[in-house]
């Protein structure tokens, strides 16, 4: 056993890499990675155990919104992380009640974190390969997260991945940094396609919930190079309020439409990221 990490056992390796394989230990990788470079898309990570859940937020070759997940990205003995990258449809994001999600597979992915704050992500989508360079984005203090197995009902930082687990499907990754969270959403268009949404400057507002405008954004094709400039408008707005740290309510209008979920951390591990 290593002191400084109880529970990390001593093996052959850099010692972060013999940490993140194990799952267990000081790092964790949670959070809204970004190439500052290429402003316009994103990749959140949420890290529990030895696995990670990747949303990569793009855009496909006609340069409309793009998500792809990979729910299982799986620790490397190296200290990286593969899997398999899938592109979702469903039901409209109001749809009531849910309907299940169609997935198919398009490549995989595999991501490496040279330091705890950058990061080598490659994936490729129907044969198509994109290497990039990513950084966690920082817009406010950055919290440090670390697994737990206790309970986080107390906690005040909401950064996580969150859904509602009678709708599987859809789901929103949340960056909390100071008293401001970025959010992004990930569900589905009136035409079942895949669509994301983001609320960048979701505020604390007196009574506790955090506020601020949801964009729709289009750009270059996950593959442009050279990048360039994406065109955000805003459709709506979102709100969420907690009640406790396990627990919350979102609520977003997007164009006419107005729609209200509940939502929880979503946990596929005995260890998951506190985030302070």
């Amino acid at each position: 056993m290593i002191p400084q990490f109880p529970g990390c056992v001593g093996v052959p390796g850099p010692l972060t890499q013999v940490c993140t394989y194990l799952g267990v230990g000081a790092l964790n990788y949670t959070a809204l990675w970004w190439n500052a470079a290429e402003s316009g898309w994103g990749m959140n990570i949420n890290h529990q155990g030895t696995k990670l859940f990747v949303t990569l937020f793009t855009y496909d070759a006609t340069g409309a919104p793009m998500w792809l997940v990979g729910s299982s990205v799986d620790a490397q003995i190296d200290g990286s992380f593969t899997g398999d990258l899938f592109r979702v449809s469903g039901p409209p994001f109001d749809a009531a009640p849910w309907r299940a999600v169609t997935s198919a597979r398009v490549g995989d992915i595999t991501v490496q974190f040279p330091t705890p704050n950058t990061g080598i992500v490659v994936y490729s989508v129907d044969g198509v390969s994109v290497t990039k360079s990513v950084q966690k984005q920082v817009f406010g203090p950055l919290p440090v997260c670390s697994p737990t197995t206790s309970s986080r009902a107390a906690a005040t930082n909401y950064q996580d991945l969150w859904w509602n687990p009678n709708e599987s499907g859809w789901g929103l990754n949340l960056t909390h940094e100071g008293s401001v969270i970025f959010g992004t959403l990930f569900t589905y268009d009136f035409s079942g396609h895949d669509l994301w949404l983001v609320a960048p400057s979701l505020a604390k507002q007196a009574d506790g919930s955090y506020t601020g405008p949801l964009y729709i954004a289009t750009g270059p094709a996950f593959y442009a190079q050279p990048w360039t400039p994406i065109h955000a408008t805003q459709v709506g707005a979102m709100t969420l309020r907690f009640s406790s740290g396990e627990f919350g309510t979102l609520t977003y209008t997007y164009g006419s439409e107005t729609v209200t979920k509940a939502i929880q951390r979503q946990v596929f591990s005995n260890a998951v990221p506190m985030c302070q």
